[in-house]
């Protein structure tokens, strides 16, 4: 498996953020990870890095239920951001809602390639940077 180069992780959950970035460590699938406690924290980078020239996360592990800004919004922001962007940003919805509202609104979303319910295992994980 190669390294990806770099992993941006939205979420409010700060331990689930600390598990997630001990799980990548431990698979030794980056070289980088960038994590957020919401969606308005993260586009401000993300507009930071693609302003400036910088390299762009190839991976978005996205929770939908956060404060100040929330999954969809930060979607609805990404996709104007998306533009003149060449490099492909898979985006995972990473969420503990079984709802299928949530569910089927993901689906309206081109940009998000799966919805993943937590808590997620390791080889999914590992499915995912491959």
């Amino acid at each position: 498996m190669k390294p990806t180069d770099k992993i941006c992780i939205i979420d409010d959950d700060e331990i689930y953020i600390f598990l997630m970035n001990k799980s990548f460590a431990a698979m030794g699938v980056t070289n980088k990870i960038i994590s957020f406690l919401n969606g308005a924290d993260a586009l401000e980078e993300l507009i930071k890095l693609k302003y400036n020239n910088e390299d762009l996360p190839s991976i978005i592990l996205l929770d939908i239920n956060m404060p100040i800004m929330d999954g969809w919004e930060f979607l609805t922001e990404f996709r104007k951001l998306r533009e003149g962007i060449s490099k492909e940003i898979q985006i995972y919805i990473v969420s503990s809602s079984i709802a299928t509202e949530d569910i089927e609104k993901s689906k309206t979303f081109p940009e998000i390639v799966s919805y993943l319910t937590k808590p997620v295992e390791l080889e999914t994980l590992a499915s995912i940077i491959k």
